[in-house]
């Protein structure tokens, strides 16, 4: 069987809700069998780090999570994302995160939670999944029912429809349109 695999990206700041999917971790990894959660970015401190690793061991995740700790250079992001079946952003708070952008841009479905600018540039149900803040629950079962039904050939379509929206040529195209 494949692994499967779950991505986090970006800095591991307290807004981005990352305690939720490493608590989601055990659930899902009770239902989804070869379940990886790569945790890739800078973690500021080593405080910082160390309470996400003791949070970790406290869930009894650590045979399911990765870390790949330090700021990632732009050249080696795609090899994570390459990697990776859906990224997952649980953000308890947000205006809006460009890692969407960027998983659209390597074809990748995403969860994200209903805060900020998130859940408008996710189809519900077509490109990803949107769940409710500081909800383990809701993010364990859309990580499920994304692998348990299938998804990923039909989201991973509609995320290369969705991402031509968000593009540089299109947007291009509409000013060009727009100053005629």
């Amino acid at each position: 069987m494949q692994e499967k695999v779950l991505l986090f990206f970006g800095f591991v700041r307290e807004y981005k809700g990352l305690r939720y999917l490493i608590e989601a971790m055990p659930e899902i990894s009770r239902n989804i069998a070869d379940i990886k959660l790569m945790i890739v970015g800078d973690f500021g401190s080593e405080e910082n780090k160390e309470a996400y690793v003791n949070l970790i061991k406290e869930n009894e995740a650590e045979e399911f999570i990765d870390i790949y700790d330090g700021y990632i250079p732009d050249r080696e992001i795609e090899k994570f994302f390459a990697a990776c079946d859906l990224v997952v952003l649980p953000y308890v708070d947000a205006t809006q995160s460009g890692i969407v952008q960027i998983a659209y841009g390597f074809e990748k479905p995403v969860v994200v939670t209903d805060v900020g600018g998130l859940p408008d540039v996710v189809e519900d149900g077509k490109t990803g999944y949107v769940v409710e803040a500081r909800n383990q629950g809701e993010l364990a079962e859309a990580v499920i029912t994304y692998f348990q039904e299938q998804k990923e050939t039909d989201f991973e379509k509609n995320v290369r429809d969705e991402a031509y929206r968000f593009s540089w040529e299109r947007m291009t195209e509409i000013i060009e349109r727009l100053s005629r």
